[in-house]
């Protein structure tokens, strides 16, 4: 009887509305009989990379630095007395024994000189010899032997340099070498003093170098050398000398090295690349692209530990190449990280699959 007197629309209207709270109830009903589970945790696994298994052995290093080449004797003769240039015996260029004469200044005067003091030589000697016969026999006075005495040093004196100065008419050549230039000409008129020759020996060489203060203490007396030349031919050598102070502008030491020239190359005054063969050390050969800087500009690899954690070791390179490096400092064996060292950081566990497996 009470629905009869409800208007139908309205009746409709609250019929959907029950239906829709109804419905609603039932879900929040169910939702509080399913509460949901605590949530668990997450856990992520290791990272994977690659390393692969590295052994130390011995290797000798070499130190490489630019070179500058010399002679290893050379010298510029000058003329001691003047003169006229009237004979070269030698030509320019040309290979001479030691003692051979370079050229010849005109000597005729001087030679006449001599001549003239081995005659007052002669001369004072018998003068003394004379005075001594009597000195003997109180016929001559003291005054005049000791005047005879100091004429006969007198002339052995002036016959001593005026031979010295004839000698120097004919220079020759104090060592085994070449006539490498000549500055003056036949018929010139030369005075004491002027140049004359350049006399160089090429028989060895010099190459003098400046090393790095950091390098210097791997150097010794003795060391081989590698002298390399422009046209990438190979003297050999072996380092003579090297400088207890570094220079105050460069902080670097002067070293020198000598090396055989039996060709008699002409490459004095050049530059050559030496390479030092320093001591042996127990080092890893591996590639370049391994190498890396930290933080602070260090050299380093990164390696795994025995704990599967990535660990960064400084090392100190020896020499590199286009395909490969020698390295120093890591430790005898180690596996280096060789594929994903840059998706992991320091510390972390890792899981790690060795080159050789895949």
């Amino acid at each position: 009887m009470f629905l009869k007197g409800i208007n139908p629309l309205w009746l409709a209207l609250g019929l959907v509305l029950l239906l829709i709270i109804w419905l609603a109830s039932g879900d929040v009903l169910r939702s509080a009989d399913e509460a949901p589970d605590v949530t668990e945790e997450v856990v992520e696994s290791p990272s994977r990379i690659e390393a692969e298994l590295y052994e130390a052995e011995y290797y000798q290093p070499e130190l490489g630095v630019q070179g500058r080449i010399e002679p290893w004797r050379q010298i510029q003769i000058i003329a001691r007395v003047s003169g006229e240039v009237i004979d070269l015996p030698v030509a320019q260029g040309e290979s001479v024994e030691s003692g051979s004469v370079l050229l010849q200044l005109d000597a005729e005067e001087r030679a006449a000189r001599v001549a003239q003091l081995e005659a007052d030589a002669e001369l004072a000697a018998a003068e003394l010899s004379g005075a001594e016969q009597l000195r003997r026999q109180d016929l001559a006075s003291q005054i005049e032997y000791l005047r005879l005495v100091a004429e006969r040093a007198r002339v052995a004196t002036e016959l001593e340099a005026a031979e010295m100065a004839l000698s120097y008419t004919r220079p020759e050549a104090p060592f085994s070498g070449i006539f490498d230039r000549r500055l003056i000409e036949l018929g010139d008129y030369v005075q004491s003093g002027q140049e004359l020759v350049h006399f160089t020996d090429i028989s060895r060489l010099r190459i003098m170098a400046q090393i790095p203060q950091q390098e210097v203490a791997r150097l010794n007396v003795g060391q081989p050398v590698e002298v390399q030349l422009l046209d990438d031919s190979v003297l050999r050598g072996e380092l003579r000398h090297i400088a207890t102070v570094a220079d105050p502008e460069t902080r670097s030491f002067f070293v020198e090295v000598e090396a055989e020239n039996p060709d008699l190359r002409r490459i004095a005054g050049g530059t050559a690349s030496l390479k030092i063969q320093l001591a042996e050390v127990f080092a890893h050969q591996l590639s370049p692209s391994l190498l890396s800087l930290d933080g602070d500009g260090r050299l380093v690899v990164r390696y795994v530990d025995e704990d599967e954690r990535v660990r960064e070791q400084e090392v100190r390179l020896l020499s590199a190449g286009r395909d490969s490096a020698w390295v120093e400092g890591l430790p005898e064996q180690v596996r280096l990280i060789t594929q994903g060292a840059g998706f992991v950081e320091l510390g972390q566990q890792v899981e790690v699959v060795m080159a050789e497996e895949d």
